[in-house]
């Protein structure tokens, strides 16, 4: 049997600057007719690779992280009596909660003193010791993985949201000084190889093995597929297995989404007493996921078998509740101190009384309604009071009515505070109730409107979204929306419901194909050695911008080489937000990765049976690519490594 052996590699600044030459062309077959005039690629499903006993969830968040798990059994088919298991007790924790907080205390050498809320503790109560010691306390990191990143494919709005906003914030308290890029992937290997421990402890005591485990991991809709990438390595250096179809990724939105439809939320219409619940065929709905680090937004209708069907972009970016509090620091604060230096001289000289501050503000802001009315006053920490001195406690008197020792803020500050994310969270809201009503049909549903996640519980922010959104949606909030994404991907790891994902971006290889006179550039011709004339550098599409395409098939295009002696073949993908690229040169058309096929196992064979057949795989968040020989079949399985500018 013939074995097509890959290699990837991530595309490297000089790949992008001086191009592979082309080595194949797009065989003829392996197309069929699809909806309008545009062809498709065929579709194959795909066979599973592992039967898990269980499934264990990871909900990786910025403020928060928790894990949870089931056993694969008859008696947990129906999702809605599935029973969950999952850790409620944390060292050091204020209360009983599903989640521990994502923090790190790590000493001078970066090994771990303490994590969750123990970390915490230790770093407010002995703060300053532990400080001249040179360890350091982080929090809120999640959202540094992959922040820096060069320009890469643009929206459909034309924003490129592969880059952050990272560089134009102040560092947080948590991690000033620090190189994000560097730190940002060990520090969440570290945690999250902390909960990987924990979870295992306790599958172990229940009699099952970690080889018996499916693992899922959360991550937020908006993040990249490179930022994806990274997280696989993470998860690695975490101690999670490799093998394909032993770790899934799920969408944040689309695993709370998983656990709103059992969670008893029931849409009733005007002529209806008792409702349906979300699993009904032709409901729609989004699902609106508000951590902290992210909102992220995602959309369905469920088919005529219940399953769901994504009827919008899955969207999202930073505007979680973390962010309320980096403008409280990095905006608020300085205000009152009127000195950027004085800030920067208390998160050095006493880190854990800001971060005491910090938490005043992160406890009142739960019950800010839309119609505030009174001041908040924060206590000044007596370690922050000796160092402002009296110049600064004058500026206070001054601007807060003679308080001098809390900081104040006003409705006025507070309505400023809220307006650095949720009028963004609004319009994001907005912009998938467009998508929803272009793909409404003859579906007279109601759309549903789902908060879920910890900054769902905010009264300010469901105010907002009831007032702006009243009389186009059903504004409505499930049970525990603070463990809506942990248990859903649960059941999203145990029995996916999703049928087919809508496309972010246009994705495809790069091909020789034959040469149009009067539409291909002269520049682009190439004559093959037998006389062929061939355009290069043409755009060989497997997915269409906004295409829905089913989660468990693959796309499929055949190539056979464009010279006898070729013995590899090196296909660049590219992304591009464009629906019909033409050439990988376009504008906008970015190159993500290289997956190389080596043919030396059937070069005794003429060149046009040396045909490749190169599957992607769109259904598991992620891309996967696959290739296979067609004299042998046999086909090896890999992952894009995607290059950081996407």
């Amino acid at each position: 049997m013939s074995e097509a052996r890959i290699s990837v590699r991530s595309v490297t600044a000089a790949a992008l600057s001086a191009r592979l030459p082309v080595q194949f062309c797009k065989a003829l077959p392996g197309y069929q007719a699809a909806s309008g005039d545009r062809a498709c690629p065929s579709l194959i499903e795909m066979s599973p690779v592992f039967s898990p006993r269980l499934v264990v969830a990871i909900d990786v968040g910025t403020h928060a992280i928790g894990s949870s798990w089931c056993v694969i059994s008859d008696s947990n088919a129906d999702p809605a009596s599935r029973k969950i298991h999952f850790s409620n007790q944390w060292e050091s924790q204020p209360a009983p909660t599903a989640k521990n907080l994502s923090a790190l205390l790590l000493d001078a050498n970066g090994d771990l003193i303490a994590w969750g809320y123990e970390a915490r503790r230790l770093w407010l109560t002995r703060g300053a010791e532990l400080h001249e010691q040179g360890a350091r306390y982080h929090q809120g990191f999640k959202m540094d993985l992959g922040a820096h990143l060069v320009p890469g494919p643009q929206d459909e709005d034309g924003t490129d949201r592969s880059a952050t906003e990272s560089e134009s914030e102040l560092p947080t308290t948590q991690t000033a000084g620090l190189g994000v890029d560097e730190v940002a992937p060990d520090l969440l290997s570290t945690l999250l190889r902390q909960v990987v421990t924990t979870t295992l402890g306790q599958i172990t005591a229940s009699g099952y093995d970690e080889d018996d485990v499916r693992w899922c991991l959360t991550v937020p809709a908006c993040w990249s597929d490179y930022q994806k990438a990274v997280m696989r390595d993470v998860a690695k250096n975490a101690g999670l297995p490799g093998e394909d179809g032993r770790v899934l990724l799920s969408l944040e939105p689309e695993s709370a989404a998983h656990y709103a439809r059992v969670s008893g939320v029931r849409v009733i219409g005007e002529d209806d007493e008792t409702g349906e619940d979300l699993m009904a065929p032709g409901a729609r709905f989004m699902v609106v996921d508000c951590g902290g680090g992210t909102v992220d937004i995602t959309a369905y209708e469920n088919d005529t078998d219940g399953k769901m069907v994504e009827i919008g972009r899955s969207i999202g970016d930073r505007f979680g509740s973390d962010f309320l509090n980096r403008a409280f620091e990095t905006s608020h604060l300085t205000e009152c101190l009127g000195d950027t230096d004085i800030l920067d001289e208390i998160r050095d000289s006493c880190p854990d009384a800001l971060l005491n501050l910090i938490d005043q503000w992160e406890r009142a802001k739960l019950h800010v309604t839309l119609e505030q009315e009174d001041s908040i006053n924060l206590l000044i920490p007596s370690a922050i009071d000796r160092r402002i001195g009296a110049a600064v406690r004058k500026r206070l008197a001054r601007r807060q009515n003679k308080v001098n020792d809390a900081i104040v803020l006003t409705p006025a500050h507070i309505h400023a505070l809220f307006d650095t994310v949720v009028p963004g969270t609004l319009d994001l809201i907005d912009t998938q109730l467009q998508a929803m009503a272009a793909t409404r049909g003859e579906n007279t549903r109601a759309d549903v409107i789902l908060l879920v996640g910890g900054f769902s519980s905010s009264p300010y922010l469901q105010q907002a979204v009831k007032e702006r959104f009243g009389d186009r949606a059903l504004v409505m909030v499930p049970p525990n929306p603070d463990i809506a994404v942990l248990f859903g991907a649960t059941h999203f790891c145990y029995d996916p419901q999703t049928r087919a994902r809508r496309s972010r971006f246009t994705y495809g290889t790069e091909v020789n194909e034959r040469f149009e006179e009067g539409i291909d550039p002269e520049g682009k011709q190439h004559v093959t050695s037998y006389g062929m004339v061939t355009c290069r550098e043409r755009f060989s599409i497997f997915a269409r911008a906004g295409e829905s395409i089913p989660t468990e098939a693959e796309v499929m295009h055949s190539y056979i080489p464009l010279e006898d002696d070729v013995d590899e073949m090196d296909f660049d993908i590219y992304a591009t937000i464009d629906a019909d690229p033409r050439y990988v040169t376009d504008p906008g058309c970015d190159l993500i990765g290289t997956v190389t096929v080596d043919l030396s196992s059937v070069m005794r064979f003429p060149r046009r049976e040396r045909s490749v057949k190169v599957f992607m795989k769109f259904g598991e968040t992620e891309i996967k690519v696959r290739a296979e020989l067609v004299h042998g079949g046999q086909s090896v399985a890999t992952q894009v490594r995607f290059h950081s500018n996407y």
